[in-house]
């Protein structure tokens, strides 16, 4: 790769980004509905609904839930973004090893989750709902600084507003919308796409619904782990 040329991730990291878009789509709405009316992921919508805890009023999930939303996220974060960094060797159009292996770590969070989820028949009582949305929200931060540590050859995990802004703002305006374009609309419809998997399958049958997030990411991670080489293209992607 030139060094004039822009980084660009590559057909398994861009198959990859899709899928865990689905998985933060999945637990969000899993949150949602189902652990206090907050977000794993979207830390913005939770600030504005810990600002509502405090009026008293839309509350139904409690002046708790946006706060351990929030503590959660953070704490994954923290714990991942000190340890992402690029070895000299390794190619900045493929992510880092420790990037795959703290996404590989979300994994097994959220198989943990699950496992605990079905046990309790798909409906925690307190403080271990609690639990689980603090354990589903510190997935969405180690997502999200694993992803962020990929470089420009990851990219958002859990927020996808700056990226429909830039879809929009490219296809109404005079850039070209190329692959990239197409890989981040492949992002929002994904994200669609796994809210209403997890929400059919909690309607469906609520204890099997920490399963879906959990094999979003888990194909995920998949993607840049099993056979790489079949994904490429060519020599520089």
């Amino acid at each position: 790769m030139s060094p004039t040329e822009p980084v660009r991730p590559g057909r398994a990291q861009w198959a990859a980004l899709i899928l865990f878009a689905g998985a933060s789509g999945a637990v969000d709405v899993l949150a949602f509905i189902a652990l206090g009316r907050v977000f794993a992921g979207v830390m913005t919508g939770n600030l504005v609904l810990l600002g509502l805890s405090f009026t008293g009023t839309g509350d139904e999930g409690g002046p708790a839930a946006p706060p351990l939303a929030l503590a959660g996220y953070v704490a994954g974060v923290a714990v991942v973004a000190p340890f992402t960094r690029r070895r000299p060797e390794e190619p900045e159009s493929r992510w880092p090893r420790a990037v795959v292996g703290w996404l590989a770590a979300e994994v097994v969070l959220l198989a943990a989750v699950a496992a605990g989820w079905a046990a309790a028949d798909g409906a925690p009582a307190q403080p271990w709902r609690d639990v689980v949305l603090v354990a589903v929200s510190a997935a969405m931060g180690v997502q999200s600084a694993a992803l962020a540590g990929a470089g420009a050859a990851g990219g958002p995990g859990t927020y996808f507003t700056g990226i429909l802004t830039r879809l929009v703002a490219r296809a109404t305006g005079p850039g070209y919308v190329g692959r990239a374009d197409m890989g981040s609309l492949a992002r929002l419809v994904t994200l669609a796409a796994g809210a209403t998997s997890a929400a059919l399958v909690y309607a469906a049958s609520a204890p099997w619904a920490m399963a879906v997030p959990l094999l979003w990411a888990s194909a995920a991670v998949t993607c840049v782990t099993v056979s790489p080489r079949r994904w490429r293209r060519t020599p520089r992607e």
